[in-house]
């Protein structure tokens, strides 16, 4: 037996401002109203094939679409939604019970073992849908084992999250790839590009896509940055991790970049004076991590940032393994750096955003548009990462539209962040036991560009979660 092959389902473009925006291949989603952003129905979408009923849909949908029924805005009324489908990440929070409950892992156990039963892997020869889903099981394994070893709930609760984190390590055993086609897998930061469907100048509309056409091409105005690196005489490379790719267990590998409007040598020499003048020593002694002066050198008006995460994989050795597929873009361009609300922004206070995350219909259709789609400025969205671990379900704020989390995380007034102060990245501010700090970050090399994933996948082949694979895979 055969798989069908991928049929392309007709595509809708709509023309607005000399670009072409997609609008979803199904009307699948509800567009406005409480339920805007929500599924009209639980059925599986056609992701991973055009037959809906196809497994590995069926199992995806399993995943990656689940209820919620909480209020839209603090204090009102609970509605009831459809999270999920083709969305990025997988709806879970520390505090979840949702996926340890006996019918939901019931639902899931079987369609396990008709994936590990059947024949769908032997001939499933697209390697980036069979990279994917392996990304997609990743994030549930991961889920499941941690709950495991905080050894949360009953003793038959964690016998059903063991049976299924096992389903789920043999099914990614099965989807690995040799490494000559993980090598393979496409470039699509360069593939959106390609596509035409994204400006290359950031105009500040809010009906224009834009993608930096240099962003992983032109360090000479792209640069990316890399942590504040002492000079150490141990082993203690683990640290110079980003917080998201902790959050993510090391799933996803991050690159920063910074673009000053006077390009590279500007920037550098700004990174040396901020080093000199910008930083309270004292302080960073006294309490361990550093936040710049309040009258830091300012950076200049019309300072980009941009924040790629990448997907990683694991090869047939089962060694994590970066790839060049790109699952969000996270920019920031500020127009002013007091927080002014003139000129305007989609935040209202001199800083624009955007964030574009990889929808896998988009990606499977011969890479339109890179696989990236633009998420609505103001459509609610669920924040996953950096929550407590003891997090209750969809978070501890509940839905928040995409420039109100940039302002919490970024801008928060009692912390009067503006211009500079509101990159932490900068000095990798979150505390001394989280990643390397003490120190303004240094420009990478272009030839140093693969640093980032090769440091992830290092630290995830050390973290518990990656020893805990191995050994399920032992039994």
């Amino acid at each position: 037996m055969r798989l069908r092959s991928w049929l392309p389902l007709p595509l809708l473009f709509v023309i607005l401002t000399g670009s072409f925006v997609y609008a979803a291949e199904r009307d699948d989603y509800y567009h406005t109203g409480a339920l805007a952003g929500s599924l009209k129905s639980a059925e599986p979408l056609s992701v991973y094939d055009a037959d809906p009923q196809h497994p590995w849909n069926r199992l995806f949908a399993a995943l990656y679409t689940r209820g919620s029924n909480i209020p839209n805005t603090a204090g009102g009324e609970p509605v009831r939604r459809l999270e999920g489908g083709d969305y990025i990440d997988f709806l879970a929070w520390g505090g979840s019970r949702y996926w340890s409950i006996a019918e939901t892992t019931k639902r899931i156990d079987e369609l396990l073992d008709e994936f590990l039963n059947g024949t769908n892997v032997a001939v499933f020869d697209d390697p980036v849908k069979r990279a994917v889903l392996l990304r997609d099981l990743w994030a549930a394994y991961d889920f499941y084992t941690e709950q495991n070893m905080r050894r949360s709930g009953t003793v038959e609760t964690r016998r059903r999250r063991d049976a299924i984190s096992k389903k789920l390590a043999r099914c990614r055993r099965l989807l690995a790839l040799p490494q000559e086609q993980v090598d393979e897998l496409p470039d699509t930061y360069a593939a959106a590009v390609a596509s035409g469907a994204f400006f290359k100048r950031q105009d500040f509309d809010a009906n224009s896509d834009y993608l930096p056409h240099g962003l992983l091409t032109r360090p000479d105005s792209w640069v990316e940055i890399d942590f504040f690196q002492p000079n150490i005489h141990e082993d203690l490379y683990d640290r110079f991790i980003t917080l998201h790719a902790r959050a993510y267990r090391g799933r996803s590998y991050f690159r920063i970049f910074y673009r000053f409007p006077e390009g590279r040598p500007a920037l550098t020499d700004y990174l040396s004076q901020l080093d000199r003048e910008g930083v309270d020593w004292r302080q960073a002694a006294q309490i361990g991590f550093i936040l710049l002066k309040k009258d830091a050198p300012q950076i200049p008006v019309g300072t980009e940032v941009a924040l790629v995460q990448f997907m990683m994989t694991l090869n047939d050795d089962l060694q994590p393994t970066p790839t060049k597929i790109v699952e969000v873009i996270r920019q920031r361009t500020f127009r002013n750096v007091d927080g002014g609300s003139n000129p305007t922004t989609n935040t209202g206070v001199g800083m624009h955003v955007g964030e574009y995350t990889l929808k896998r219909r988009l990606l499977f259709d011969n890479l339109r548009k890179g696989g990236l789609q633009r998420e609505p400025d103001d459509l609610p969205l669920y924040r996953i990462i950096f929550r407590p671990d003891a997090a209750p379900d969809w978070g501890t704020d509940g839905r928040k539209t995409l420039f109100q989390q940039c302002i919490d995380c970024h801008m928060t007034p009692k912390h009067d962040r503006t211009g500079v102060h509101s990159m932490p990245s900068i000095v990798n501010m979150g505390g001394f036991d989280v990643g390397a700090q003490l120190g303004i970050v240094h420009p990478l090399k272009p030839n140093e560009a693969g640093t980032r994933g090769k440091r992830t996948a290092r630290w995830k082949a050390q973290h518990e979660t990656y020893r805990r694979l191995l050994e399920h895979l032992d039994e």
